[in-house]
């Protein structure tokens, strides 16, 4: 499966390395799975309310284009505040 990761954080008063800890995670699971990482995308800073962050879009780019079968996030709510 090839697989696009992404990651975020809300405001400028979290760490940046939410990121990195988000990122390490989904590394570790799809490494469970056999799945190949090909696409990484983060949004800073960004909240969840809308699908207008830089990251996000190009996450949906990549999607529609079919360059990915499977799009992870460590959670739910760092895709989208409303599922």
């Amino acid at each position: 499966m090839r697989v696009a990761l992404y990651a975020r954080y809300s405001t400028d008063k979290q760490d940046e390395l939410s990121l990195e800890v988000q990122l390490a995670h989904c590394r570790a699971e799809i490494k469970k799975l056999g799945w190949t990482e090909t696409h990484c995308f983060t949004d800073q800073a960004q909240s969840a309310a809308t699908l207008h962050r830089p990251g996000m879009q190009s996450l949906i780019s990549v999607a529609k284009s079919g360059q990915v079968d499977v799009v992870y996030a460590d959670a739910m709510d760092r895709l989208s505040r409303s599922q």
